[in-house]
């Protein structure tokens, strides 16, 4: 049998920096990764590329949905092609968990095990988040069997258990894990893809709620050649909070500096930027609900005709 785990979490929750982790302490096993982007620019493949990690990739919309042919097609390859000990999956941050689930249960694919289902929590942002997209993080959380908290060195205890008790309305059974991730030791991420090959998939919650194939969110991924200092990304992500243009939840791309180049990424407000030693052609991807192209490209200073895409799901 071929354990399948599942990274899923909302958009900017950390999934990517989680998957490098555990990637790291399953190196001795044949381990195969299937990274979703919303996008139709590749982010996240091409950093988990960079750390020396073979990454199968569907973009351009949500393996729940939009993207399940491409997705069954490409499980079947890799079981026939690869056979795999073990399939990694981290889904785009707004695909619904419960159909992954069922994907993953069909009977052409009776030689995977679902091992482990972990969603990644936001502890900066969820609890903002869970109000206005309740009904999307119940079928995440509540068909978890790990629930583990990102950036909870960033917050206080008070907020920490907050979170936990909001997590206990949707899973009361699941392990949820507090600490920092910087405080795990290397066995205590691998244990957490351990021990949960007995998973009861007998009731498991599906959501009516589709926000990736209902226009709930779009996505402007745009390439361009313009170098960028520190400042000058630094001060174009600190506005894009403002209204004009729409409600930016995520953002992440690499971009030419006169230096070199920069990587960043931008979750509801906060961003972080950092120089990098690869070389990139100049992309960026930005999802969010009513994203106003013209006002966004005119930020980044990207001229009209040059190379974009606007998709809308």
């Amino acid at each position: 049998m071929i354990k399948v785990d599942v990274i899923s979490g909302f958009l900017g929750s950390g999934k990517t920096t989680l998957v490098k982790k555990l990637l790291r302490v399953h190196q001795k096993e044949k381990v195969v990764l299937i990274e979703n982007e919303f996008g139709d620019i590749g982010i996240d493949g091409e950093l988990l590329e960079r750390e020396g990690f073979e990454v199968f990739e569907i973009s351009s919309g949500c393996i729940c949905c939009i993207m399940q042919k491409d997705f069954v097609q490409m499980l079947a390859r890799i079981i026939a092609e690869f056979n795999p000990e073990r399939i990694i999956i981290e889904p785009t941050g707004i695909s619904i968990l419960s159909e992954i689930i069922d994907i993953l249960r069909k009977p052409q694919f009776s030689d995977l095990q679902i091992n482990s289902l972990v969603t990644v929590v936001d502890s900066v942002n969820y609890l903002q988040q869970c109000e206005v997209f309740g009904e999307f993080f119940e079928d995440q959380i509540t068909n978890a069997s790990v629930l583990t908290l990102s950036k909870s060195q960033l917050v206080d205890r008070e907020t920490i258990d907050k979170v936990i008790i909001s997590l206990r309305e949707f899973n009361q059974d699941a392990e949820i894990i507090s600490r920092p991730w910087d405080a795990l030791d290397p066995e205590e991420f691998e244990n957490l893809l351990d021990g949960q090959v007995d998973l009861d998939l007998s009731d498991i919650l599906h959501t009516d709620y589709k926000p990736c194939s209902e226009n709930e969110f779009e996505a402007l991924a745009l390439k361009t050649s313009r170098a960028f200092s520190q400042e000058e990304l630094k001060l174009c992500l600190s506005q894009l909070s403002q209204p004009q243009f729409g409600q930016v939840l995520r953002g992440k791309g690499f971009l030419k500096s006169p230096q070199g180049y920069l990587d960043f990424s931008y979750t509801n407000g906060q961003f972080a930027v950092s120089t990098s030693k690869f070389k990139s052609s100049g992309k960026l991807c930005l999802i969010g609900k009513n994203l106003q192209e013209k006002e966004i490209k005119h930020l980044f200073k990207i001229k009209s005709g040059g190379l974009f895409s606007w998709l809308k799901f």
